[in-house]
């Protein structure tokens, strides 16, 4: 039977940046479930010489932060950006004055910034939430600084909505803690600073680099069940193979000990029966693995041979002024639909999902980000990508008033972290039934022999 000093469970940033920590002179094994090392970065080809990432995009700040330390030293981000602006259509197919959005944008920033300062105010009931806080002041606000009908003014409290559901990964602002809003640490310097073309590539591969000898990773690899052997203060792991060359093929080795980096939404559902022997473990991280919230967030990537919105423009907003769908979709879309087994209502709420397009700036490639929060994000998984892309690529051919038959997609990618077992959805947020402590609760190291 194999023995290690450390276990690592999980081959994502966090695993990574332990193995690195360690170094070759302390035994280590690293243990990944999946077939690649990155976790929720996840990196891939979308055209020729053009990579998108599906998961984690963005550096939000620079101030104390590694990862931007890394990837300025890799020179990965990009800094000399043009200056672009928003396009903000109605469902009309008008454009919204961008100034009436640049105003409502401001409303909205301090109104987050009064709810972040709500952190651990005792007044507010421990359920209370973000949604709670906003349904109170911001259509208020927003009337008393923009002229607008109340559609529009509707319309604008949807979209940020689903803004904020993307920034937090919650499933609805209502599941969002108002006391602990402000428990989050933002960085100074830019709040999402982009890579260049290749993404996360270069930061990942830079990781990698620390991990030399290969025998020390062990890829498609599941752990199933974790026992602490009290008699020789040694923990026990087994270990489910999941390569086709010996599939489920269950092995066991033995560590002194275990740093743990698996997502939560995985954790959630696994949890319980990997550690069932461990009952003051159990004890002790069940309250946070229960109550802290973890839900998804979503991307479909349109890649088009050509351009066909404005040069200077760096996202694309929907507005959905009209409280139906009312896009006509095309006879090829239909098609495709009928062969599939998902109602009218799902798609409806696919299409109310849709609000905006990002540009992707790191490449001349025209391509487009469609994102997804809340309960469409995990709705956008049932479809498959050629369905799920041609109705975004309709919704906003429609928008735009242009042809979507004459501005075909020559390729669709999307992300799917909801289905994927061994992560479950995006990222972690304080629900209205979890407060910081739970945090420190899931962090705090276990001894089961109290050394």
């Amino acid at each position: 039977m194999q023995f290690v000093k450390v276990v690592i469970v999980g081959g994502g940033a966090a695993g990574l940046g332990a193995a690195k920590t360690l170094g070759l002179d302390v035994d280590y094994l690293l243990i990944e479930a999946q077939n690649y090392l990155g976790g929720r970065i996840c990196t891939v080809d979308a055209a020729p010489n053009v990579t998108v990432d599906l998961g984690a995009q963005f550096i939000h700040g620079k101030v104390n932060n590694i990862v931007y330390e890394i990837c300025e030293k890799l020179n990965c981000i990009m800094f000399n950006k043009e200056k672009t602006k928003a396009l903000v259509l109605k469902s009309d197919r008008t454009e919204f004055d961008c100034e009436l959005m640049e105003k409502a944008i401001l409303v909205w920033e301090e109104l987050l910034d009064e709810a972040a300062a709500k952190f651990n105010e005792k007044q507010h009931p421990k359920q209370h939430s973000v949604s709670d806080y906003l349904l109170e002041h911001f259509k208020e606000r927003l009337i008393a600084s923009i002229s607008c009908s109340n559609h529009i003014i509707d319309a604008l409290i949807d979209y940020f909505d689903k803004l904020e559901l993307i920034e937090n990964g919650c499933l609805t602002l209502s599941d969002l803690s108002l006391t602990e809003y402000g428990s989050f640490e933002y960085l100074d310097g830019d709040s999402g600073y982009e890579m260049l073309n290749g993404g996360y590539r270069p930061f990942i591969s830079y990781m990698k680099s620390f991990l030399t000898d290969e025998k020390r990773i062990h890829l498609n690899s599941e752990v199933i069940q974790v026992k602490y052997l009290k008699e020789d203060h040694q923990l026990q792991i087994d270990i489910r193979d999941l390569s086709q060359t010996s599939p489920n093929e269950i092995t066991t080795i033995r560590c002194d000990h275990i740093i743990w980096t698996s997502s939560l939404g995985h954790l959630k559902e696994n949890f319980f029966s990997i550690f069932a022997n461990e009952k003051e473990l159990i004890e002790q991280k069940r309250d946070a693995i229960e109550n802290l919230g973890f839900d998804t967030v979503n991307k479909v990537i349109l890649i088009y041979e050509k351009r066909f919105w404005p040069e200077n423009v760096k996202e694309i907003i929907v507005l959905h002024t009209e409280k139906q769908p009312i896009i006509d979709l095309s006879n090829l879309l239909k098609e495709l639909l009928d062969s599939t087994n998902i109602d009218v209502q799902t798609i409806r709420i696919i299409i109310e999902g849709i609000h905006r397009y990002d540009i992707l700036p790191s490449t001349d490639t025209p391509i487009l980000l469609c994102w997804f929060g809340g309960q469409s994000a995990v709705l956008v998984e049932n479809f498959s990508e050629k369905v799920i892309g041609q109705i975004c690529h309709e919704v906003l051919c429609y928008h735009l008033t242009i042809s979507s038959k004459l501005n075909p997609i020559i390729n669709i990618l999307k992300s799917g972290w909801h289905t994927n077992r061994f992560i479950r959805g995006s990222y972690s947020y304080y629900s209205t039934k979890s407060s910081t402590q739970h945090g420190e609760l899931l962090r705090a190291p276990y001894a089961p022999d109290g050394v």
